[in-house]
């Protein structure tokens, strides 16, 4: 059952006095306190007056009892209607009570009047007819509805008494697509498996969906002058059956003819490398799209548009032409932001989309903070997928001041990026030199010749805010003791993360990284070639890389193998707004012997157009007398 109330509008008399001094006496206080208290039962009185319900009875909850709400027009004007606001109406007359003044003004007009008996009349009328439209897409065509509008002392009560009766059956169904498409396997495909079969009960929604799905498929194949010859849902209320008929004439197969993209930028022979639609693709529309996205992808072009002349087609090949207007050469950011592993940090970058025709790029970028600050320069080139795959040539400077250890790092250096099983590849080369130092040691300085391999795999049904994905990535490189190289040494670091829904607003994360170095000469190893936890995406509730093994002079100093991982349950309250809880555990030593630092926490989470906002408060269990930790990051799960 449903029960919806609307009430007449408050209107209210102004009434305004003018005493001959501002000063607040006793009598005038009374005076005042009393028309407050006579204009709020006036307000209760006149707002319980011509009020409005509407019930629906005899329908189970469910959709069809939802389409019967969403339907009825009298009872979304009662639900529309609006309600004076008491608590406004008097913070008004309080605030002028407080000015030395008694004005009682009128309440703010409501956006819609209060519904007058014509009206309301006029609706019930419409009833019947608009609870049978709502109740046939789901197959009940002969409901008996009572129905009744009665009003005593301004009271209006609409009840409406639905018995939904027997539901039609499908009878018959003949689904046939005419023309060369019928012999498709696809159409075949979804020929043989309808989502209803002869004699079950008739709902309107999969056959509409099934009839729009069989149109695009045969679209999508290039039938571009598809249409139904016939489609009918014959419903026979006299004998309680129901017929389907589709006839879908696909009409001529249609292909891609030249196409043509008109732009200035670069060389058309890279541009070239975006089409991937020759003479034999079935003309769609979706690949265009593509296309159009690839283009947009590389940063060359500011918009394009496509143009696609069918009258000009030959032997059922269109031609398509695209223009593409430039992007502005040079393109500057900068960025602020707060995070509780790198403090406040500020960041500058220009790049120059296209240094030559040959479709280079140049970008230089800095970031500062407090913890780790970075200038870097990179050249790109464009090779095979171009708006994916690329030749870079590096140079970076990176300073670190954390906890122990301080750094300097210059490197230079070249990688190639290329697309490879599902993921991305980048092969590198980089030269390293080092200057460290812990706190009470002596400086130290590293050289280091380092070939690796990084790859990334990441599967979800949405990059930013996902549902349910997973990714994994690996990240290999070494280096051979020689003139360049001070010691021979081995880095692998493999994680991967997973989103399992447990509902429609709880999730399940988890994190699992592992980290092993083989070398040596570990002392010679500089600290970004070390493993650390700790921190925001660690092990929660401690500092930013705060754990790892400890000297004899007390000082961090990382280690040869590291293990983290994490258990996180989030759940949505409100909207967007949601919760979660979480435990961490993790370790970075010089032998092989762990003693997993351990925490517990609990945190806030907010759904933002540029991933998750995550405020969490995390406490170590191994160390009760610690305080609780605060650790906050915005960005996608995985």
């Amino acid at each position: 059952m449903i029960r919806c109330e609307a009430k007449k509008s408050l209107t209210l008399m102004k009434l305004s006095i003018s005493p001959k001094s501002t000063s607040l006496t006793p009598k005038l206080i009374y005076c005042q306190a009393i028309v407050l208290v006579l204009l709020l039962i006036s307000a209760q009185m006149t707002c319980a007056t011509n009020i409005l319900s509407v019930e629906i009875s005899g329908v189970v909850k469910g959709e069809v009892l939802d389409n019967i709400s969403k339907s009825l027009s009298i009872l979304a004007a009662a639900k529309q209607t609006n309600k004076t606001d008491l608590s406004t109406l008097t913070d008004q007359v309080i605030g002028n009570l407080r000015k030395g003044r008694l004005v009682a003004g009128a309440a703010k007009p409501n956006n819609k009047p209060a519904l007058s008996a014509q009206t309301i009349q006029r609706l019930h009328s419409r009833a019947q007819k608009e609870i049978e439209q709502a109740i046939a897409p789901f197959g009940f065509y002969q409901a008996t509805i009572k129905q009744s509008l009665n009003i005593k002392a301004d009271q209006w009560q609409a009840l409406y008494a639905v018995e939904l009766g027997l539901q039609i059956k499908i009878q018959t169904i003949a689904v046939k697509v005419l023309g060369a498409a019928t012999y498709k396997a696809t159409v075949k495909t979804l020929i043989a498996e309808l989502p209803f079969e002869e004699g079950d009960k008739l709902t309107h929604q999969p056959y509409s969906a099934y009839k729009k799905r069989l149109f695009d498929t045969v679209l999508d194949l290039g039938y571009i002058d598809a249409k139904y010859a016939k489609s009918e849902l014959r419903v026979d209320i006299k004998n309680q059956h129901a017929s389907i008929i589709l006839d879908l004439d696909s009409g001529s197969k249609y292909f891609f003819g030249p196409i043509k993209i008109k732009q200035s930028v670069v060389e058309d022979a890279l541009v070239k490398k975006l089409v991937i639609i020759n003479d034999e693709t079935a003309f769609n529309t979706d690949r265009l799209i593509e296309l159009q996205l690839r283009l947009m992808d590389t940063g060359y072009f500011a918009n394009t548009e496509i143009s696609i002349d069918k009258e000009s087609a030959v032997s059922q090949h269109i031609p398509v032409t695209i223009t593409a207007t430039p992007s502005k050469t040079l393109k500057y950011s900068m960025s602020v932001g707060f995070g509780t592993d790198t403090g406040p940090r500020v960041g500058l970058g220009v790049l120059n989309r296209r240094v030559n025709s040959y479709g280079h790029n140049l970008q230089l970028s800095t970031r500062l903070s407090s913890v780790e600050s970075n200038l870097g320069a990179q050249y790109k080139i464009p090779i095979g997928s171009i708006n994916k795959e690329s030749l870079d040539f590096f140079s970076n400077i990176d300073k670190e001041n954390i906890n122990d250890t301080e750094s300097v790092q210059y490197s230079l250096g070249s990688a190639v990026n290329k697309n490879l099983w599902d993921g991305r590849a980048r092969f590198s080369i980089r030269l390293l030199q080092e200057q460290f130092s812990f706190d009470n040691e002596f400086d130290q300085t590293a050289n280091l010749l380092m070939p690796g391999i990084t790859f990334t795999y990441k599967k979800a049904d949405n990059a930013l805010l996902t549902r349910k994905g997973y990714s994994f990535s690996a990240n290999i490189h070494g280096g051979l003791e020689s003139s360049v190289t001070d010691t021979s040494f081995l880095y692998s670091n493999v994680s991967g993360r997973s989103v399992i829904p447990l509902n429609n607003k709880m999730r399940l994360l988890k994190r699992l990284d592992l980290g092993l170095i083989v070398t040596d000469d570990f002392d010679d190893l500089p600290p970004s070639e070390r493993f650390f936890a700790g921190g925001g995406q660690s092990v929660r509730g401690y500092d930013y890389k705060d754990i790892g093994e400890v000297n004899s002079f007390g000082n961090n100093i990382g280690g040869k193998y590291l293990v983290t991982m994490s258990v996180e349950i989030d759940y949505l309250l409100w909207k967007n707004y949601g919760a979660a809880v979480f435990f961490d555990a993790g370790d970075a030593t010089i032998d092989s012997q762990l003693d997993l630092k351990k925490s517990f926490g609990v945190g806030f989470r907010y759904r933002s157009a540029i991933g998750m906002i995550r405020v969490d408060f995390a406490h170590p269990l191994d160390d009760p007398n610690e305080n609780l930790r605060l650790h906050i990051s915005i960005g996608p799960d995985l």
